[in-house]
Formats: structure tokens, C-alpha cells, sequence
């Protein structure tokens, strides 16, 4: 029978050594090869009765190698579960352990020692009620609550040819002619295009506010619209085709405003307080604010949440500094990307130990919680998800389960969606056993501080990508 020995170098690190007794390998391995010789033809042998030490020499090596494989690999993770054992990463061949020689026709006994990296023991530390947080409460002025309102109004409304002054957010028709001097040049570009003023350039934006349907002016084409360059300046306002390669010596042209349009705000009332807030929601323009300010709240109650995770997150690593076995992890990231090296490992490591050791604290303390996920939480997570897809607007539920069924087929967006229904538990649960203090913001602060969260969030994360930047 296969022995297995674990020695402890120290709290973090094990090393494990596997005997595979010659008796049993050679068993298996004859087993194997009784089933080669039935199916060999072999010139100068009869089926079935080629000699053993010809098989042996054709296909003993790769059966030899696959016996041992399959053995060590039963027998590392047997012990491992059997013993409970919380390794990181994965068992390694240990440095300087002799290569063993795989020899179908001399089977022996086999040795082979493996190194563990393992978690530290460790109680979870800023716990309770002793822990105090501040979780910012965002304030929605009026002016907010009313610009979202006409925004809303908007959408839901309908575009209208004006004939007043041209103002932001309008549609423009205009026709462009080539100038000569300042007459139109013969055989010159004319060319009709539109523009949505609020793609227009500052300067071009500025020259057309207050005008009107009719009126005609001289812009510099080139610099009409934001972020354009020549070549589509060429295709969309001058109408050239691609292989049109005439040059076009002057910028300015010639611009006439042929028709002006504008989205005209819907009207308030039951029609689309019911498109926009949901049936029955809403019945009035007192409740359109209450429930803009409320969903409004409800958005940045979730930023607010996150950063008070991230929090959390800070105050419970520098409260659990875990001790980890930093060079078999190094040497473990290295063999287990092959497109690793030390220098990478070595600029990325800080991060990916922060992030191990946060994976390791989230997963106690998930515990400590009893916190799981089921497959109630997952089709939960993955309705709401669909439901966010059109606009939380469909109510075929038939339609919603054969979507949440396909996603649930992924193994990767279930992973993905288990980890985000977990932390979501896990804050809920941490929240409710540390001391959170409500601080109130204005939303411009607010704004400002998610911003700067989400830079060094990028950040981070770039840093933590050094490990794989060869990929």
C-alpha cells in the first residue's frame, strides 16, 4: 500500500513524502498490459500471446508514468482532505528531490516528495461593536431630483420640428456649400448632413446658439463636431466618397440651417408616470419626486455600501496580518504560470498576497457567519440581472427562467455570481455586528470621492495583473 508521511518544517509549510510500493505498481501495471496483449497483433506472435517484455518495451513507459501519475495524485489530495488540511495554491515536487527514474522492465518502490504552502490558524479580529465605520449619506438637492425629472421626461418624449431660436440638445439640418471668395465655387462640394449640437465643438456650439432656421453662416467644417478627424470630416460633412482624393484647400464653408428639432418633454401624466416609474407606482408630480429622490438614493446607498466594504476591507487586513509561506508561493506562482517570471513575481506579489490574505480572511468569517450560497440565491441573483436588462420592464416569466437557466449552465458566470452573492451576505452580516455612523455629503463631494475610489481601484488592479502581464 502507497505510504505517506507529513513532515512540518513550521506552521506554514509541509512536506509530504509518498512510497509506491513496487508490489502494487507492478500489479497495476501487468493489468495493463494484459489488456494491451489481448488487442496486439503483432508480426511473428499470434493475437493475444506477445511476450510480456516486448509490451513492456513498446508501451510500458507511458503506462508506467500514468499508474504513478494517477496514484500521487490520489493519494496527495486523499491525505489533504482527510486530514483537513487548508493548502494554498498546489502541492510542488520539492527542489532537489532526485528525478525518478520510470524503468518498465525494473519497477521498484518509488519516492516522491511533494511541498505544501498552508493557511495560517487565525481568529478573526474587529468583529464587533467595538469597530466603528462611517458610511456616507448622500444628499440629493432639488436641482438634482428636477434635472432628473426632465431627463426622464424627455426620453419618453417626442421630437418636434421649431422654428425658434436654436438651443442646446436640438438637431440640426444643415447644407454645406464650397466657397470661392464668398460666392459658392462652380463644380464646388454641396453636401446636406446632421448635427446633434451637443456633439459640436465649443467654439462651433457657440456660433450656432441663437440663430435660426434659414439663417446662414461661415464655420470652419473641420472643427464643426468633437473628436472627428479628416477622414470622416471628408466622408459624412462633405460627402466625399472614399476615393475621392481631391485636396481641400480652405476650411471654412459656407453653412445654411435647413430645419431645427428638439425633443419636447413629456407631458406629466398617467401615461408616463406609468411608462417611466412602473404601473401604478406613481399618480401625481409630488410622487414623481418622491420616487425619483428615493431611486436616486437607493443608487448612491450602493456606492456608499461599496465604500464602506472597502473600508472594512482595509481595517480587517490591517487588523489580521497574516503570516503567509512566501517562497513556496512564489515558486507556486511561477511553475503554475508559464508565462511568469521572477521579476513579474516579484512586482506583483505584494498584491496578490493582499489579495489571498483578504480571500482567506472573507472565507473565515463567511464561516463564522454560517454564511452560504444556494442555488436560491444564484437564480435570484441571475433574475435580477436579466430583469436590469430591459430596464426591470419584462414580465414574461417564462422569458425570464429559460435566461436564468442558460446562465446558470456557465460555469464561469455562476463562479462570478457566487462571489458577489456572498460578499453581499457577508457585508450584510458584518454590518450588523460593527458600530456605522452615518455621515451626510453633498452629492458633488460624493461624486467626486467615488471617482478618485475607482481610479486607485484601476489602479490596484493593474498592479495585481503584473503576475499574468506576459498572458
Amino acid at each position: 500500500m502507497p505510504n505517506v508521511v507529513r513532515e512540518e518544517i513550521d506552521n506554514l509549510n509541509s512536506v509530504l513524502t509518498i512510497t509506491l510500493e513496487k508490489a502494487e505498481v507492478e500489479n497495476k501495471l501487468k493489468s495493463e498490459l494484459a489488456k494491451y496483449r489481448e488487442k496486439a497483433q503483432m508480426k511473428g506472435f499470434r493475437k493475444g500471446k506477445t511476450p510480456d517484455g516486448m509490451l513492456r518495451k513498446l508501451y510500458g513507459k507511458g503506462l508506467l508514468a500514468d499508474i504513478v501519475n494517477d496514484s500521487l495524485q490520489r493519494q496527495l489530495y486523499d491525505h489533504i482532505i482527510e486530514n483537513k488540511l487548508e493548502v494554498l495554491g498546489q502541492p510542488l515536487p520539492s527542489e532537489n528531490h532526485p528525478e525518478v527514474d520510470l524503468d518498465p522492465i525494473q519497477v521498484t518502490d518509488y519516492i516522491f516528495k511533494f511541498d505544501l504552502g498552508l493557511a495560517p490558524e487565525f481568529e478573526i479580529k474587529g468583529l464587533d461593536a467595538s469597530s466603528v465605520y462611517e458610511k456616507y449619506a448622500v444628499e440629493i438637492s432639488d436641482e438634482r431630483v428636477e434635472e432628473e425629472l426632465l431627463k426622464a421626461r424627455k426620453r419618453f418624449g417626442k421630437r418636434i420640428v421649431s422654428e425658434a431660436e436654436i438651443q442646446a440638445g436640438d438637431m440640426l439640418k444643415l447644407q454645406l456649400v464650397e466657397l470661392d471668395g464668398d460666392s459658392a465655387k462652380e463644380g464646388g462640394i454641396e453636401h446636406n448632413f446632421s448635427l446633434l449640437l451637443d456633439n459640436a465643438e465649443d467654439g462651433a456650439k457657440a456660433i450656432l446658439l441663437g440663430h435660426k432656421v434659414g439663417d446662414t453662416l461661415k464655420m470652419d467644417v473641420f472643427a464643426l463636431e468633437k473628436d472627428r478627424d479628416e477622414d470622416f470630416v471628408r466622408r459624412y460633412f462633405l460627402g466625399l466618397e472614399k476615393e475621392d482624393e481631391r485636396e481641400i484647400n480652405e476650411r471654412v464653408f459656407q453653412i445654411t440651417i435647413e430645419e431645427a428639432s428638439r425633443i419636447e418633454a413629456a407631458e406629466m401624466g398617467e401615461e408616463f408616470y406609468n411608462t417611466y416609474f412602473g404601473e401604478g407606482r406613481v399618480s401625481n408630480e409630488e410622487e414623481a419626486y418622491v420616487a425619483i429622490r428615493k431611486d436616486y438614493g437607493q443608487f448612491f446607498d450602493q456606492q456608499a455600501n461599496a465604500l464602506l466594504f472597502r473600508d472594512l476591507q482595509e481595517k480587517l487586513l490591517e487588523e489580521n496580518q497574516l503570516p503567509l509561506p512566501d517562497a513556496f508561493l512564489k515558486r507556486w506562482v511561477l511553475a503554475s504560470n508559464e508565462n511568469a517570471t521572477a521579476e513579474s513575481v516579484e512586482k506583483g506579489f505584494e498584491s496578490f498576497t493582499k489579495s489571498l490574505q483578504w480571500s482567506l480572511i472573507r472565507n473565515k468569517a463567511a464561516r463564522q457567519f454560517g454564511i452560504q450560497v444556494t442555488e436560491d440565491d444564484l437564480k435570484a441573483y441571475f433574475a435580477n440581472r436579466v430583469l436590469s436588462y430591459f430596464g426591470g420592464q419584462l414580465n414574461d416569466m417564462t422569458l425570464i427562467n429559460g435566461m436564468v437557466e442558460r446562465l446558470l449552465q456557465d460555469e464561469k458566470q455562476v463562479d462570478q455570481a457566487g462571489d458577489e452573492v456572498l460578499l453581499d451576505k457577508l457585508q450584510a452580516a458584518i454590518n450588523a455586528v460593527v458600530t456605522i455612523n452615518l455621515k451626510p455629503i453633498p452629492e458633488e463631494e460624493f461624486v467626486e470621492i467615488i471617482r478618485q475610489a475607482q481610479a486607485e481601484a484601476q489602479t490596484q488592479q493593474a498592479e495585481a495583473d503584473i503576475l499574468g502581464e506576459e498572458e
